[in-house]
């Protein structure tokens, strides 16, 4: 009985190995998908060793099965909710693409694509949308900053993507 917590722990500490991992292979491999390989399997190698050694062995067969089961489960839901968090930014750009092309119905072409996405678009529609959020002025043809939380909150992502992804991390954006 006093190993049920570490069964039911089993798919949190997987969760920590993942995180750990993937940190220590995206800095030392630099390379992001790499890093997150590393880190889901690592994160399945901890989370079956602490079910292992810790899973009653007194229980049926159907109990066994099922503990293993849920967690199994219980991890790959976390490593994925953790692997979406660190492809954010890349999965929405990929998920607005595929619903442009959706909604063209004939197909979209190259030209309106990069039209649509060109690097003057993506500062247009990001100036507009800080302005609309109070955290960005338009005064005396500059731009300023409104908001005084904004520079704090970019250092903190700033140290946050260098931590998970160093090789990203040190790019300006």
């Amino acid at each position: 009985m006093s190993s049920d917590w570490i069964v039911a722990s089993a798919p949190v500490f997987g969760l920590a190995s993942n995180v750990v991992v993937q940190i220590a292979a995206a800095h030392l491999s630099r390379r992001v998908g790499v890093s997150i390989i590393s880190g889901i399997l690592a994160g399945f190698a901890v989370t079956i060793l602490s079910t292992a050694s810790s899973a009653a062995r007194t229980n049926s067969a159907a109990d066994t099965a099922s503990t293993w089961i849920v967690v199994l489960l219980t991890y790959v839901a976390l490593a994925f909710g953790y692997w979406a968090f660190v492809n954010l930014n890349i999965t929405s750009l990929r998920i607005r693409i595929l619903r442009e092309i959706l909604h063209a119905g004939a197909g979209i072409s190259r030209q309106q694509l990069t039209a649509e996405y060109s690097a003057e678009e993506f500062l247009r529609r990001r100036l507009e949308r800080l302005r609309n959020g109070g955290q960005i002025s338009f005064r005396d043809e500059r731009w300023r900053l409104e908001s005084r939380t904004l520079p704090a909150l970019a250092q903190v992502l700033g140290v946050i993507r260098a931590v998970v992804l160093p090789a990203r991390g040190r790019r300006s954006d």
